[in-house]
């Protein structure tokens, strides 16, 4: 346990127990700022699937909790160890009822920071100038939304018109999308979602982490078929309190790419949620380095707002603080040496691969 003295005011920081779980969804169900990649179900999906140790900081003001910081201390061959808010998830970040509460909050993350290479934070937004000292900021990564109209129709009108075409290509081709939490559904996104993975030359989640998300959080696979044949899916997460949808991993047979089966998807999933009251789908982020700029322009072509996500470092050594744009082309030098495993190793060593990133 530390405390910070600010403006009058003592946060008491200590890390999360077990037996004050329900006093932290509370906290995340009255905080404006909080993500579902803040929730404890996303804590234990990561945990439990990639054997990274919880550390997850929360700050309290007369014994009510007011703050929090999810950090992992993630290890590995490549990366060393690290504090970082939160692996594999596009936000965590640190959260608070006052600028003063996340600071304090912040500091005690840079002093558990010295017992690792770095500290590295994901913010849903940007941090404010007061809270930024010592920290270096990066934001190679764009995020992409698409906004709801009132209808479909309208919603449909105000696409770009080449998703347009594409969406009513995709009708013509007697498709058939199948959204839901069925292990049918699920197992027939893995197999495309592998396919997919193994092309990009990039690891694949664990199966397990897929069956435990849609068991406890609010997520759903959408399917696309011919001929009762899967060939392209998505895996989507439901941010509730934000009126979100988070189009999080996609997959698709490439052989079938010109029936545009992800336009299918895509359109099926915007008509759900403008029917659930939904406000957007977010399409997650994406840099012009990956797939040649392909799935950047692809997202660019659908959404009417974009983002960037700022990532915040700490190191005592400023040179222990990675370069992100740098690591991007590391990644396509072994993404093409993967693209070559069998898909059955692929599934199996993924994880541990995974591992020695974030």
């Amino acid at each position: 346990m530390s405390s910070i003295n600010l403006n009058m005011e003592e946060y008491k920081i200590y890390i999360l127990e077990e037996k004050e779980r329900d006093k932290y969804r509370q906290f995340l169900e009255k905080c404006i700022e909080a993500h579902y990649g803040h929730s404890l179900e996303i804590r234990d999906l990561i945990a439990s699937n990639f054997k990274f140790k919880p550390l997850y900081l929360i700050a309290k003001l007369k014994e009510e909790i007011v703050g929090a910081l999810p950090l992992f201390e993630a290890s590995s061959l490549i990366e060393g160890k690290r504090l970082v808010s939160i692996p594999y998830f596009p936000f965590g970040g640190v959260i608070g009822e006052s600028n003063e509460c996340k600071k304090a909050l912040l500091e005690k993350a840079k002093e558990l920071s010295k017992q690792v290479k770095y500290l590295e934070i994901r913010q849903n937004n940007e941090l404010e100038d007061s809270l930024i000292s010592g920290l270096v900021r990066q934001a190679p990564i764009t995020d992409f939304f698409l906004n709801f109209k009132k209808t479909k129709e309208e919603t449909f009108n105000s696409l770009d018109k080449r998703v347009r075409y594409d969406i009513r290509r995709a009708e013509k081709n007697n498709l058939q999308v199948k959204l839901g939490h069925e292990e049918r559904l699920l197992n027939d996104f893995y197999k495309v979602y592998l396919h997919t993975k193994k092309k990009r030359g990039v690891p694949s989640w664990p199966y397990n982490l897929f069956k435990e998300a849609l068991i406890k959080c609010d997520t759903f696979v959408g399917i696309v078929y011919l001929e009762e044949k899967a060939i392209a899916g998505g895996f989507f997460f439901l941010e509730k309190k934000h009126k979100n949808i988070e189009y999080g991993f996609g997959g698709v047979n490439y052989k079938y790419n010109h029936l545009c089966p992800y336009y299918a998807l895509l359109w099926k999933v915007v008509e759900y949620g403008i029917e659930h009251n939904y406000l957007k789908l977010e399409f997650g982020g994406t840099t012009k380095e990956i797939n040649d700029g392909d799935l950047y322009a692809f997202k660019e072509r659908w959404c009417d707002e974009k983002k960037e996500i700022p990532y915040y470092f700490y190191a005592q050594k400023e040179e222990n603080i990675p370069q992100l744009k740098s690591s991007f082309k590391l990644y396509k030098i072994y993404g093409k040496i993967w693209s070559l495993l069998p898909k059955f190793i692929i599934r199996i060593i993924s994880p541990i691969v995974m591992r020695q990133f974030k």
